[in-house]
């Protein structure tokens, strides 16, 4: 894992981005000069001065956009990209919409820049990047490596926990090979020490996750783990760092209490500020068009108000009313407060697409330009359901240590919330966000938003 202002993200990833890249572009190149040679008049010389930049221009078009088709259908996500490799079907969708987007950038560009494209270019091109693509997707393993392996120390709740969320959260980038207790004899046998049953397993990893610590006599063994070379981690570490969330089941106060990261300078708040203002007058000047539309449609769906506002916890646990589009009826919660359902049949035609799309959030913006939310942070609430999960959920108030935000990294890796389960799954995430935030995570979070949105995910 690699670590930018505070936030952890996976080098594999970020090996296989920038090899395929390489190749796409390569290919790419390749392709048009060949399929433009062989389409070409007989006994006549193509006039590379002239049509080199044009090609250039469309192995640049084609990298960044191919890529962005490929993390549109998760392949960078490790474990869907394996798992597509006998099928392809994501690849090829990947591919059309590539080739699709780039043939109309293609057909515009000449009216904007002096460039022209000799027959069979955008054919050449478009096979070429496939092929780039498929020669790196088949020799996956080869080019981001096994998973790495991991030794859990210990064999109760704690451990299990952190073996299910390395199977459902490490995108198939490690792998538990063992879950031990050197205080339990095997086999009528005084267990191995850890650091022998690490080298002879292999692991990479070895993360202490023993429930209760007395009689625990195998830190040497830890130590001598980390002087050969192998990472050594805690339960709550080795999530935050490799997984990314901080799991409210192995925190203790003191992790946060000595945590350097939560101590925020005057001039990191005023550049959030300054971001947040920036970010959302962006968004609002865009979005600015389809506010007309959106209006008139609510109004001829159903009966009442175009605005509906909301009591919500913000920064310090001080309350603000939150503004949406109405989305449900007006009679939704005649019977009390009750979580989002799917498929919720309070929701009206109109608020149903609204949902989805998100376009029912976008008056949030003036939430974050008066001060009361920011564009990225932990999903606002409302104080019933607070005061309830702060009941339930320990250290659930900690997410108040920041605004509120419009989008954030809980929303981006956890599906819709609507349980108290849910909520504790997604707390994690926000603690991690807490704790590790920065404009270079907002950055990303955003951009993770616009898949989400474009795919219509995390919504009710």
């Amino acid at each position: 894992m690699l670590r930018v202002f505070h936030h952890y993200f996976s080098s594999r990833k970020l090996t296989l981005f920038i090899i395929e890249g390489a190749a796409i572009a390569l290919a790419c190149l390749l392709g048009e000069v060949a399929c433009a040679r062989v389409l070409a008049p007989a006994d006549t010389h193509l006039p590379w001065a002239q049509t080199m930049p044009g090609l250039l221009l469309l192995g640049a078009t084609f990298v960044p956009t191919f890529q962005f088709s490929l993390y549109l259908m998760d392949l960078y996500d490790l474990r869907v990209a394996a798992e597509d490799r006998g099928r392809g079907s994501r690849l090829l969708k990947a591919a059309g919409v590539t080739t699709a987007v780039v043939g109309l950038l293609m057909l515009a560009v000449p009216a904007v820049l002096p460039v022209r494209l000799p027959p069979g270019a955008l054919l050449g091109g478009a096979v070429g990047a496939l092929v780039g693509t498929l020669l790196v997707r088949s020799s996956l393993r080869a080019v981001v490596g096994v998973p790495s392996r991991v030794l859990i120390v210990g064999d109760g709740l704690k451990a299990h926990a952190v073996a299910n969320a390395i199977e459902q959260g490490g995108e198939d980038s490690f792998q538990v090979v063992a879950l031990v207790d050197p205080r339990v004899p095997v086999a009528g046998r005084e267990a191995e020490p850890v650091d022998v049953t690490a080298a002879r397993l292999g692991a990479e990893y070895v993360v202490q996750a023993a429930d209760d610590m007395r009689g625990a006599n195998w830190m040497e063994a830890l130590l001598r783990c980390r002087l050969a070379g192998r990472r050594v981690y805690e339960a709550a570490g080795f999530c935050e760092r490799v997984l990314r969330r901080i799991p409210v089941a192995h925190l203790r106060t003191s992790d946060f209490v000595f945590a350097d990261e939560l101590t925020v300078s005057r001039g990191r708040r005023w550049a959030k500020r300054v971001f947040d203002i920036l970010v959302a007058s962006a968004l609002l000047l865009c979005a600015a068009p389809f506010v007309l539309l959106v209006a008139v449609a609510i109004k001829l769906d159903s009966k009442g108000p175009l605005f509906y506002r909301q009591e919500r916890v913000g920064l310090s646990g001080k309350t603000y009313w939150l503004w949406k589009f109405r989305s449900m009826r007006t009679d939704a919660e005649k019977d009390g407060a009750v979580w989002a359902r799917a498929n919720d049949d309070r929701v009206t035609r109109v608020g149903r697409f609204i949902r989805k799309t998100r376009i029912d959030e976008i008056p949030q913006v003036f939430n974050v330009l008066m001060g009361d939310m920011s564009f990225v942070g932990p999903r606002p609430e409302r104080p019933i359901f607070v005061e309830q999960l702060k009941k339930e959920i320990p250290f659930y108030g900690l997410r108040e240590a920041v605004k509120p935000g419009l989008t954030g990294w809980a929303q981006i890796r956890y599906p819709y919330g609507a349980s108290v389960e849910d909520a504790r799954n997604k707390l994690e995430f926000d603690l991690y966000y807490v704790k590790n935030g920065s404009l270079f995570l907002d950055m990303g979070i955003i951009f993770h938003t616009v898949r989400h949105v474009l795919l219509a995910r995390g919504a009710r």
